[in-house]
């Protein structure tokens, strides 16, 4: 689980931002939270409100940027490490980024903390917590003209000295030292344990751009018991769907050329050559699928959709040819489920992409009152969540906005004294009213010639 995180010079981040999953005081139990073995009460649910270009999405970024630094280390001393620091300032390369993690593995309470820049690592510190004191697991600081890694475990982690070598020497100055683990031939307990919990447990980012449907088609592939749990939920979609036929891999069908494609680009894809791809799937209804010719280009897996007409009958409808809130539905079932099963942080950037409201709502609720050790943390626009009192908490309520400098500032609906919002306020009602801030400023509609 994750406690909270902290970051600096990171993006549009310039001071010191903290988003924390900690539930505020003299909030009773509910579906929105799980209790750790030293009594802290964590969200599994936290929402991230704003005005377009004022945040929100670089939070996400964060927990991205430290999963591949933890997880896929880079191969070479030139390489650069994939972020930008607060631009809006003088020298900004020069200035120092900072991370703190605070989270739980096996129960226990752990503290990742690092320094770095465009080109470095410059220090990081990883402890745990069996009681109040903090115990030391390693330490490590670099010499950035040197290049070149030091790192120090604590006096309670044994690690012969051949293991020690043998990582510090893949500790490159622009990999973490987990990250080095993760590509080094040593057995260290502690580390292997953590390499495998932010293995499992940071799954990424999915932004409105990402298309789904293979991710939730691959997980059938490895457990068709799936498939049942999703015609489920896609009934939620579209009561007409009875049902998802997802083949094999390799039964492909092209995708269709846009017309909006620009016409050099479409004769060239067309000089590539045809050719068709027939399937022999056969329905409930007795009937085969239409083979689908096309020219060139990408394909997908040929993925078909049942609808129980009135009449009796399904109908086979291509996973093409459904809607785009049904197609995206579909696409975050796969994740929902394993949100469910398993144990794992996601992070979702606009997810009402496609959606309706009422579906965007049931999927979050589904999450909340099925998890018991995953976490969700998403950014959105859609206020009518706001509106309803009993689902959303002003503690997993965070806001981002824009300063004059251009640097963001995050910030809960918790925060609020009671002056700016009372207990029984209207969440959406303040924050229409702009009480909250982090909303667009419009100013007139009429353009000034």
């Amino acid at each position: 689980m994750i406690h909270y995180l902290k970051i600096r010079n990171f993006g549009p981040i310039n001071n010191e931002a903290e988003i924390n999953f900690e539930i505020a005081e003299n909030i009773e139990e509910d579906s929105y939270e799980i209790k750790t073995p030293d009594g802290r009460r964590l969200l599994k649910l936290a929402y991230i409100y704003g005005a377009n270009a004022s945040g929100k999405t670089s939070i996400l970024k964060a927990f991205d940027f430290l999963r591949k630094i933890l997880l896929h280390p880079l191969n070479e001393k030139s390489s650069e490490l994939s972020f930008d620091p607060f631009l809006f300032c003088a020298d900004p390369y020069t200035k120092t980024s900072y991370f703190e993690l605070s989270f739980y593995v096996e129960g226990v309470r752990h503290v990742y903390s690092l320094r770095f820049t465009k080109e470095s690592i410059l220090d990081e510190k990883l402890s745990f917590y069996q009681t109040n004191r903090p115990t030391e697991i390693f330490s490590r600081l670099t010499d950035p003209e040197k290049r070149l890694a030091k790192i120090q475990f604590g006096s309670r982690i044994k690690v012969p000295a051949r293991e020690k070598d043998l990582l510090e020497s893949n500790t490159l100055h622009n990999n973490t030292v987990l990250g080095a683990y993760a590509k080094t031939n040593v057995d260290i307990p502690e580390l292997e344990e953590l390499n495998r919990w932010f293995s499992s447990y940071l799954l990424g980012m999915i932004t409105s751009a990402h298309n789904l449907t293979e991710v939730t088609a691959e997980l059938i592939d490895k457990n068709p018991k799936i498939n049942e749990w999703i015609n489920n939920l896609m009934y939620k979609a579209d009561s007409q769907i009875s049902s998802v036929i997802v083949p094999d891999w390799s039964d492909q069908i092209g995708l269709q050329l846009d017309d909006a494609f620009h016409h050099e680009f479409k004769n060239a894809i067309l000089q590539q050559g045809s050719y068709s791809i027939k399937t022999s799937l056969r329905t409930n209804t007795g009937t085969l699928t239409t083979p689908s010719k096309f020219y060139g280009g990408p394909s997908e897996r040929r993925i078909e959709f049942l609808h129980k007409s009135d009449d009796g009958n399904s109908y086979p409808l291509s996973i093409q040819k459904e809607s785009s809130g049904t197609k995206r539905f579909f696409g975050f079932a796969g994740p929902l489920y394993e949100l469910i099963y398993n144990a794992h942080l996601l992070c979702i950037d606009e997810l009402e992409t496609s959606l309706h409201p009422d579906l965007m709502k049931y999927f979050l609720q589904v999450f909340l009152m099925n998890s018991n050790k995953s976490q969700l943390l998403i950014t959105s626009h859609n206020l009518s969540l706001m509106a309803d009192p009993d689902f959303i908490r002003r503690d997993a309520l965070w806001f981002s906005e824009k300063q004059g400098d251009g640097s963001v500032s995050l910030f809960s609906a918790a925060d609020f004294d009671t002056a700016t919002l009372r207990k029984d306020s209207s969440l959406i009602n303040a924050y229409k009213s702009g009480r909250l801030g982090a909303k667009p400023n419009l100013g007139s509609p009429y353009l000034l010639e």
